[in-house]
């Protein structure tokens, strides 16, 4: 499960959040996820923060749930994104073959990574058969807080593809990044992945 300190960051942080990562159009990796999933498809944002990105996806035509352990973050989804948002951990998600997609963009990196195993396969019963899986993490080794407090899990590619495949998904895109200062509410440049796969 997300760390306390970790959500009582978010909890405070949601209006400088928002400015930091809203936008009107969906940027690549979203217009991606939209396209992928059947039109009119019923899609999980998992991890939802302020509602943005499910927002999107609504006004492109799908049927969008969305999560968030964050209290602050699921009202925002709400309130100010019109988002059918229900506060939860990763650990809740117990529905079977509900999801056309699930997008889990840079939130399963603040669950422990004793936790990734049983997250990914809980992940995998909740989508559909050939279910559509978009995930962001930062890569690297180990587990720390940054100097906000927040707790991140970092993996390396291969690690995650091994995860997903024991999992049951079958791995179909990956690539790199970084994330830099402009971007993080760290201010820091952080390395990351985005990896999609099929259930």
């Amino acid at each position: 499960m997300i760390d306390p300190k970790t959500i009582a960051y978010y909890d405070a942080s949601v209006d400088d959040y928002i400015k930091m990562v809203s936008r009107e159009t969906p940027d690549t990796d979203l217009q991606s996820f939209i396209d992928t999933v059947p039109k009119g498809g019923t899609v999980l944002d998992l991890g939802c923060g302020p509602g943005n990105s499910a927002a999107m996806m609504q006004t492109a035509g799908l049927i969008a749930d969305a999560t968030d352990a964050s209290a602050e973050m699921v009202r925002s989804a709400r309130e100010r994104f019109g988002v059918n948002a229900t506060q939860a951990r990763f650990d809740e998600l117990d529905v079977v073959a509900k999801y056309d997609g699930i997008w889990a963009n840079f939130s399963l990196l603040h669950a422990p990574r004793s936790e990734m195993p049983a997250n990914l396969q809980r992940i995998h019963t909740a989508l559909k058969s050939g279910g559509y899986l978009h995930l962001g993490l930062k890569t690297g080794d180990g587990e720390k807080r940054d100097k906000l407090g927040r707790n991140y899990t970092y993996y390396q590619p291969d690690e995650l593809k091994a995860l997903l495949i024991v999992a049951n998904f079958k791995p179909n895109t990956d690539r790199s990044g970084c994330i830099d200062e402009t971007m993080s509410m760290s201010g820091t440049h952080d390395p990351y992945m985005i990896v999609t796969a099929y259930a």
